[in-house]
């Protein structure tokens, strides 16, 4: 390679500057380089010669032919149905790609080949979308899948649940895969799926266990309660804090009672003549004990302007189950609420109760905290708002609707829960109840974003109807009526 080097040396010089003479690798070549002529341009025919032997000594790369894709099994969709597939893959529509993927899933279609590698694009860069693509994009979406690392993902959307190789695909499938494959078993057989995850837990890492655990949410029961028990004793703080929020919603747990316990021992009961009252008994420190059931022992919860007591007390009432707090103090959610308020720990006590009826979707209780009023603290009324079934999400919304005349002040309310919430499909009467603000909005020459949340979730059955709707939403709905009847 020195001659290589010195040839390119002499070519960035020039060949008017002197060079040191060449010393050829091999006295073959150097035979070769004796009979070039002389005269110019001999350096570029040295560099000639010198490129043939440098080439000449490299192995040529081993090449296959690819095997073929597969023929697929699933029907494509028919025209109707892909109709507005382009549209729905593009930024502006991918909100209703949830909505094709299950329309195509349910008719048993597979998308066509020319939206394969968009698909897969989108699934490798949006979890939530993985399963759903793995149903649509058949098995050449497998065979392309074989050819790019990024999409290996998919192999775990699509193995058959009752393949005899599906222990050793657990096994074996890289990180993503199995994670999908782990969602899958979940919501099918998950009995099965607890036993393939205690198969590899202890070997993995914590980010990886944290993912896992999280899917055990998905049928959770008692059946999963000794295993996370288990896990209790994991020394990853994420992943235990994933395990304690599992065990603290599944009814009569250990945790449960254990935090029952320490609870029924801090917070007291008094009863007067005409009222109850809580006294409350502060926790002074944290047991091994209680630090395995989650609380911590050293810091303060500074964040929310919360000690190290009221911290634990806050801790030990999100892990209690509710139903056992009204039978045991004899109060409903709003007695109970409204005794806390009296206390000095009311934001301990009213924050715990927060997580606990979030993790419980205990609707009375989401109620009475939602018209929990404190210009001490204040709670997040979005994630208490986001826990509830939608008719009771829009029986509050209208409820709150009534509090005002204006037009403004009411799309700001609804706008805010709108923003920091799930969606969900609108009944007709709440559709037409904020189609109604929109209209005013829009006379009113009043900027909204109602219009997005009207068309991506009214009820299009309206459109049916004589109406003096926005064309805009119109349109949207004309969209979403149309993929609907074209899976029917």
């Amino acid at each position: 390679m020195k001659t290589w080097q010195s040839l390119q040396v002499a070519a960035l010089l020039g060949t008017q500057k002197p060079q040191a003479p060449l010393h050829w690798p091999d006295n073959s070549l150097q035979q070769l380089a004796d009979q070039l002529p002389q005269e110019p341009p001999i350096l570029l025919n040295q560099l000639a010669l010198m490129s043939v032997y440098v080439r000449a000594g490299h192995s040529p790369v081993p090449c296959s032919v690819q095997d073929l894709a597969p023929e697929d099994s699933l029907a494509i969709a028919n025209t109707a149905q892909q109709k507005h597939l382009s549209y729905v893959l593009s930024p502006e529509g991918q909100d209703y790609l949830s909505t094709w993927l299950t329309y195509a899933q349910g008719a048993r279609v597979r998308c066509p080949h020319r939206y394969l590698a968009q698909l897969l694009e989108l699934g490798t860069k949006h979890k939530k979308w993985r399963i759903g693509i793995a149903q649509v994009v058949g098995a050449r979406g497998a065979w392309l899948a074989q050819q790019q690392a990024e999409w290996a993902w998919l192999r775990g959307g699509q193995i058959c649940l009752s393949d005899p190789q599906l222990l050793t695909e657990w096994h074996t499938a890289s990180t993503a895969s199995r994670e999908l494959l782990f969602e899958r078993l979940r919501q099918a057989q998950p009995a099965q799926a607890l036993a393939f995850l205690a198969q590899i837990y202890a070997e993995e890492s914590a980010n990886t266990r944290k993912s896992l655990l999280e899917k055990l949410a998905i049928h959770l029961s008692s059946a999963d309660h000794d295993f996370l028990e288990g896990c209790l004793d994991d020394r990853s703080k994420v992943v235990k804090e994933v395990v304690v929020d599992l065990l603290a919603r599944l009814p009569n747990s250990a945790l449960q009672q254990r935090l029952q316990t320490c609870l029924s021992t801090h917070l007291l009961l008094k009863k007067g003549m005409m009222h109850k009252a809580l006294v409350i008994e502060a926790i002074e420190s944290v047991s091994a004990s209680l630090e395995r059931d989650g609380l911590n022992p050293k810091a303060a919860d500074i964040k929310n302007g919360l000690g190290e007591k009221a911290q634990w007390l806050r801790d030990v009432l999100a892990g209690v189950s509710l139903t056992w707090l009204s039978i045991h103090y004899e109060m409903d959610g709003e007695q109970f609420l409204a005794a806390s308020m009296k206390t000095d720990w009311a934001e301990a006590i009213v924050t715990g109760l927060a997580t606990a009826a979030i993790r419980q979707q205990q609707e009375d209780w989401l109620k009475a905290l939602l018209a929990v009023q404190s210009k001490k603290f204040q709670l997040n009324k979005f994630q208490l708002f986001n826990a509830l079934t939608p008719p009771h999400k829009e029986h509050y919304l209208l409820k709150q609707l009534a509090l005002s005349k204006k037009t403004s002040e009411q799309a700001n309310t609804v706008m805010q829960f709108f923003y920091h919430s799930d969606g969900w499909l609108w009944s007709s009467y709440f559709t037409q109840v904020v189609m109604g603000i929109y209209q005013e909005q829009i006379k009113e020459q009043q900027h909204s974003q109602l219009h997005v949340y009207l068309a991506r979730f009214g009820d299009w059955q309206l459109s049916k109807q004589i109406n003096d709707y926005p064309s805009p939403i119109l349109h949207a709905w004309q969209i979403r009526m149309e993929m609907a009847q074209a899976f029917v």
